[in-house]
């Protein structure tokens, strides 16, 4: 004997649904992809400051200028597969109190009339700041300006780090 039309309907919605869970467990559980994001936030509370998206080779640039000296100080890393930041080089505007003079990397005056060292292939994984509206100027990812250190409450303690989260449907 055939099944009822609502012994039937029944049937089908169940299988709807159990599909349904199966399908959103499955998103849930495998379908994230893994994003590698830049942040920075108050060491103390934990607030976030900042959050850019970011991949392997992308650069970050620090823009200073040397608290004793007064003159331009400005690092440059590239973000490594593993999250950590390698300083590939610096520029000064001179030697003097807290900058390196006796490093074991090319250095050379520039057109720019900066001291330029390069190849320092130092890793960091994460920086620890206490920022100065004076002295910090800015941040860039891939040259562009992504946080004015002026915008921040002078002598603020702040973490820079990457982090990895997992999204579900990244696009980007």
């Amino acid at each position: 004997m055939p099944a009822s039309p609502e012994k039937w309907r029944r049937c089908v919605l169940a299988v709807l649904l159990v599909t349904a869970c199966v399908l959103g467990a499955t998103l849930l559980f495998t379908g994230r992809d893994p994003v590698m994001t830049l942040r920075l936030s108050y060491q103390k509370t934990g607030e976030i400051i900042l959050e850019r998206q970011i991949q392997p080779g992308d650069t970050l640039t620090v823009e200073l200028t040397h608290s004793f000296e007064h003159v331009p100080w400005n690092e440059y890393y590239v973000v490594q597969e593993d999250g950590s930041f390698l300083l590939q080089r610096i520029e000064v505007g001179g030697f003097g109190a807290g900058i390196p003079a006796e490093m074991d990397v090319p250095t050379y005056v520039g057109e720019d009339g900066l001291v330029h060292m390069d190849d320092i292939n130092s890793v960091f994984f994460r920086f620890n700041w206490i920022t100065s509206q004076i002295n910090m100027k800015d941040l860039l990812l891939n040259g562009e300006p992504v946080l004015a250190f002026s915008s921040l409450p002078h002598h603020s303690f702040v973490t820079c780090e990457t982090v990895v989260q997992r999204r579900l449907f990244h696009f980007g």
